[in-house]
């Protein structure tokens, strides 16, 4: 297997560079013009940091080592989990059988400069089953390095939590192990190893615990080819005191409200309970009852939420208990009963499309390169509930998916008006036609909404 230059350095995405899905960083670039000089290329190829089961991104580095050149090329790789869009469809065309993944550029773009480098970005959406790996990485054949000598990138917390005197919850966000898949993570506490999990898996209860005590916990993890991370950065979590025998429950919270919010999600809102001696302060959080199970847990700042995920036209029965520092449940609110708003064949079968597209052109001085976007804006599907998830086709094939309301930093779900802008590389002068569809409540897509025409300026 071939190995990178040690002069190169490895750019990674952040997390809020995947949620965002904007396009591919653009790197100053030659002409395509010049041999095909594929022997010389080389190719180092990843899953960038801050990728879930929900949504990733990879890199994959073409490295030119000759004095021409380089078109023509063809990279492949092997995805371990989901399907891949290519964030500059413009420049490079990607397609898809089963695992195995092919990039080439597209006639007249994608040269890989002489003794230089083109970075090519990909778009992942997993099945929500497990956080993808890429492997098997190769440019024309060969010259392929998935940095398996290369050790994970450290594990960060992703809002770990004390659940009760005996038990703390440990969660963080996936390493990324470039190629070689993590294989597990180590849960340190105090310095001294208490468990190992999957590689696939990123939270976990440690329990047994002694009350009001202080505990330091670090996470590292460790890739099939067995080399090892950093440790995260310590994550301190405190136990709750043991629960008083004599204290007595938090009253109920009161006047529990519920209004159907199109034919997949209902809103509730209640007012705050109180611990058993009468302070507010001693509520710890509340639980949302769906149909006699419980469905949720919020801290005690909240009483509003979402229930979403429900069948069209259909009655949900509701109830929610108060919970105090010493782990005791109030009595429910009264119960109850919420109908669901009619469905009307929009889910996935071209009902409730994404309404007023409009598409401009725009573009940004990079270096000596010009990279151009397309500026999208829509209104928000209503009565469907809360729609964070968006798919964008250009020239009638998946170009991006715009997500909404997870990662870091979270962006606001917008609810009247969405924009975002996509990027399709130095293409002067070039004709598009887009349109998009969203994803709704129930988890199927939206029809799309009327097909637009923008042209990329000179």
């Amino acid at each position: 297997m071939s190995r990178k230059p040690k002069s190169r350095k490895r750019v990674v995405l952040t997390s809020a560079a995947v949620v965002l899905g904007l396009g591919a960083l653009a790197v100053p670039i030659a002409a395509n013009a010049g041999t095909d000089t594929g022997d010389q290329l080389r190719t180092t190829c990843g899953v960038a940091e801050g990728a879930s089961k929900w949504w990733a991104s990879g890199r994959m580095a073409l490295s030119n080592q000759g004095t021409d050149a380089a078109k023509d090329w063809k990279l492949e790789f092997e995805l371990s989990e989901g399907l891949a869009t290519v964030n500059d469809p413009g420049t490079y065309e990607l397609k898809q059988t089963g695992k195995k993944v092919t990039v080439t550029p597209k006639k007249g773009q994608g040269s890989v400069p002489p003794q230089g480098e083109r970075v090519v970005l990909v778009g992942i959406n997993p099945s929500g089953k497990a956080v993808p790996q890429i492997t098997g990485c190769t440019v024309n054949g060969g010259g392929g390095d998935d940095q398996d000598t290369e050790a994970p990138t450290a594990p960060q917390n992703m809002g770990s939590y004390v659940i009760d005197h005996q038990t703390v919850h440990v969660m963080w966000k996936p390493s990324t192990g470039f190629g070689s898949k993590i294989e597990k993570y180590e849960v340190f506490q105090d310095g001294k190893l208490v468990k190992t999990v999957g590689g696939d898996i990123t939270m976990t209860n440690i329990e047994k615990l002694t009350p009001d005590t202080a505990y330091r916990y670090t996470v590292r993890a460790v890739s099939a080819a067995g080399k090892t991370s950093a440790f995260s950065k310590e994550i301190p979590l405190r136990t709750k005191k043991a629960p008083d025998p004599d204290r007595p429950a938090p009253t109920l919270p009161k006047k529990l409200e519920g209004k159907a919010n199109g034919p997949h999600q209902v809103d509730l809102a209640w007012q705050p309970g109180k611990d058993g001696d009468g302070s507010a302060d001693g509520v710890s959080g509340y639980r949302v009852y769906q149909d006699g199970k419980k469905v949720l847990d919020v801290d005690a700042g909240t009483t509003k939420v979402a229930a979403q995920g429900l069948l069209a036209d259909k009655e949900y029965a509701f109830k929610v208990t108060a919970v105090n520092s010493s782990g005791k449940e109030s009595a429910p609110t009264d119960e109850i009963r919420v109908r669901t708003g009619k469905g009307d064949g929009g889910g996935g079968g071209g009902g409730h499309a994404p309404g007023n597209l409009t598409a401009t052109a725009s573009s940004k001085q990079n270096g000596g390169v010009k990279e151009h976007y397309l500026d999208l804006a829509w209104s928000v599907p209503q009565g469907q509930g809360t729609i964070g998830t968006y798919q964008v086709h250009i020239d009638g094939k998946s170009a991006q998916t715009f997500m909404w309301g997870t990662g870091d930093a979270v962006m606001p779900i917008p609810s009247g008006t969405a924009k975002r802008e996509v990027a399709v590389g130095a293409q002067p002068g070039k004709t598009f036609k887009v349109k998009i569809r969203a994803k709704l409540g129930d988890g199927t897509w939206s029809g799309f909404s009327e097909e637009k025409t923008v042209t990329t300026g000179n």
